[in-house]
């Protein structure tokens, strides 16, 4: 406790039934939330299983639980089964404490992903030939119409929707499997009808939640449950997918309680602290205990390629100066943007990693191995062995008719595609007599050897990916000492809620690896440099239709300000990539003080509107100037457009049986020779 400051330790020692702590980016929040519970178990005697701890991430929920058994090694996982992510935690309360059964599902039921769901879909639509209108809108639709929106987009009359609903979940049920919003909801239904009451509800980053959680926070707490919500306002930046601006409003209207602050930030020097509090919510409060630090410096490039092969020479300097290349990051608004960095970074050898969600199924021979093990461990999960018996790559490949007629009979009849239905189906009573979590033998059991064709080329790299996916099972089951079937059944429902490790999306050993992500997806992390590319109108903000979406992107912006430690660079483009972006700079760099900012290309003036009017009007006179200069050009006949690595796009203006003349917009007419050509036609 000695560690905490007095605005933590009073967080910590608060004995008030609720207590929403608004804690400041970059205040140890997370820090207070471990302390909190270290207190409230070993000082208050509340046992860990009494506890909720409700995170938002599974890498956030992983680093509560790490931390906490660093500081006391004693306690075991099974204590810890109710610190999870908000879905994570309403599986374990339909698998072990509430009747899922009174829904039509057992407590082995099975998780969904969404490209199961997909199938699933699809399979329900085409077995009851349903006529349904905008098919690959089918989640939103189902969405819209549990919100009592029947018609979507142009339609002007019903079509089978909600037939389809309806036999989508007779199948759930049938097939013993949830999808990912069933969870929180099914969990909800049920602690409607039943008494669950934790003694604490602990919420991390509260300021994300959406009304289904909300309720489900309301259906656990009973008289004597005490809340503890820590959360920013200043980081409420989802409300595209729930979440809710007036959240703590509407927190204290429910609950009253104490309201407390942390404002100390340790994370950011004062000057990137000082440009970041002119994004704040009014009546916000930030300060910080570090020193001035260096200038921000804001950069003139003409597009993205410019920029990346800058950054590949700046990443470089600093690494030789030594900075590692995990300690910085690239922030974008779009994800689309990586495109260039990752291809330019990859070129001129700077390690880096796209931050983009992968799925298992982006690597075929695990999603296959995935699929089998499902079907081996929910007999129900007939949808899991059709894609098994389906797959042509590393299954028999077999036509759903006859996959019918295999999955109908237990008989093998020397017949290898019915011995692997009749190993899956005598999966369980298999893992019963193999105690010793061998994952050598699961390999030999199921013959995946074979399946994976020691004659392909990629035998041997499948073959590690497998036997590596299966070491991450055996760890599991060792951290969480779970017996070999239920540890496996859990470990599969983990990835469908949360991912698996996947290896790639980026170059690079050890995580020592420049990061490229969103804005949205820096939020919750650090790096000591922070590069923000291309803050320009029209992109940073993104045009906004109401005043809340407008808010919205200032508090995005001030998430990107504040994952920088040590040093923050911020672009803009003259020539931008992006539709409907104008080359010139954010209405958000001007509200950045000008003593804070280092530049030679741009002085920060405040915001001034009629300023920023003349230069959008000045920016599309020029525009307007080069379409007239290119309608009234003469046509080539060849105008054909190249790429180079280096000088980015260009037009094919000449050229003779040796070489081709290229003009680029920045570098004007280049010759290339033919024989040796470096040009990717468009």
């Amino acid at each position: 406790m000695d560690k905490l400051n007095e605005y933590q330790q009073a967080a910590v020692l608060d004995h008030n039934r609720v207590l929403l702590l608004n804690a400041q980016v970059g205040s140890g929040k997370t820090t207070v939330l471990i302390y909190k519970i270290l207190y409230l178990h070993f000082v208050k005697g509340v046992p860990l299983e009494s506890m909720v701890v409700l995170t938002f991430t599974n890498k956030a929920a992983e680093e509560i639980k790490l931390r906490i058994r660093e500081k006391n090694k004693s306690i075991k996982e099974e204590e810890l089964r109710f610190f999870g992510t908000f879905h994570g935690v309403c599986r374990t309360l339909l698998s072990s404490v509430l009747p899922v059964s009174e829904l039509g599902y057992t407590s082995g039921f099975s998780v969904y992903d969404a490209d199961e769901m997909l199938e699933l879909y699809e399979r329900v639509m085409n077995e009851n030939s349903l006529a349904l209108k905008y098919k690959n809108k089918i989640r939103k639709r189902i969405e819209q119409y549990r919100q009592g929106k029947l018609l979507y987009g142009n339609m002007k009359h019903d079509d089978d929707l909600a037939e389809f609903i309806r036999l989508l979940e007779a199948e759930k049920k049938r097939c013993n499997a949830m999808e990912f919003d069933d969870l929180i909801e099914n969990a909800t239904v049920l602690l409607r009808r039943h008494e669950y009451s934790p003694k604490w509800i602990i919420i991390d980053e509260f300021q994300d939640s959406d009304d289904r959680q909300l309720e489900l926070i309301q259906r656990m707490k009973k008289e004597k449950t005490h809340i503890f919500a820590v959360g920013d306002p200043n980081q409420v930046i989802y409300t595209w997918r729930g979440s809710r601006k007036d959240i703590f409003g509407e927190f204290r209207k429910a609950y009253g309680g104490n309201e407390l602050t942390l404002p100390i930030n340790y994370r950011s020097t004062t000057t990137i602290l000082d440009a970041a509090k002119a994004f704040l919510e009014p009546g916000q409060l930030i300060s910080g205990i570090r020193d001035q630090g260096r200038p921000i410096v804001v950069k003139k490039h003409h597009n993205t390629f410019n920029e990346a092969l800058y950054l590949c020479d700046r990443i470089k300097g600093f690494v030789k100066d030594g900075l590692k290349y995990g300690d910085i990051a690239v922030l974008y608004r779009k994800q689309k943007q990586s495109e260039v960095f990752k291809d330019v970074f990859e070129k001129y050898g700077v390690p880096h990693e796209v931050s983009l969600k992968r799925t298992l199924r982006d690597i075929p021979v695990l999603y296959w191995l995935v699929r089998l093990l499902k079907a081996a461990v929910n007999p129900n999960d007939q949808d899991s062995m059709t894609y098994v018996l389906g797959d042509r790559r590393y299954g028999p490949g077999m036509s759903k008719k006859k996959i019918k007629e295999v999955i109908g009979s237990t008989k093998a009849d020397n017949n290898p595609n019915m011995e692997i239905v009749k190993k899956a189906i005598d999966f369980k009573e298999w893992c019963s007599t193999n105690i010793e979590k061998d994952m050598a033998r699961i390999f030999e059991y199921f013959d995946l050897g074979a399946w994976l064709m020691p004659t392909a080329i990629t035998y041997n790299e499948d073959r590690e990916r497998v036997m590596s996916f299966l070491e991450d099972i055996k760890a599991y089951l060792e951290n969480t000492n779970k017996e070999l079937f239920d540890g496996i059944k859990e470990y599969l429902n983990n990835s469908a809620l949360y991912g698996s490790r996947i290896p790639g999306g980026g170059t690079g050993k050890d995580g020592n690896t420049v990061k490229l992500m969103t804005l949205h997806a820096s939020k919750g992390l650090e790096f000591k440099h922070v590069f923000i590319s291309a803050a320009n109108l029209g992109l940073i903000p993104i045009p906004a239709r109401t005043p809340g979406e407008e808010e919205e992107e200032k508090r995005l912006f001030f998430v990107g300000l504040t994952r920088a430690k040590d040093f923050l660079e911020i672009s803009y483009h003259t020539n931008s990539d992006e539709y409907g972006v104008y080359g010139i700079p954010s209405p958000y760099l001007r509200m950045i003080p000008p003593e804070l900012i280092d530049s030679e290309d741009f002085v920060s003036r405040g915001a001034n509107l009629s300023g920023l009017r003349r230069e959008i009007k000045a920016h599309m006179d020029v525009k307007q100037a080069e379409a007239d200069k290119e309608a009234a050009a003469p046509e080539l006949e060849d105008k054909v457009k190249v790429y180079h690595e280096k000088y980015g796009q260009g037009i094919v203006i000449g050229g003779d049986e040796a070489n081709i003349t290229v003009e680029f917009e920045v570098y004007g007419a280049k010759v290339f020779s033919k024989a040796f050509c470096p040009l990717k036609y468009i």
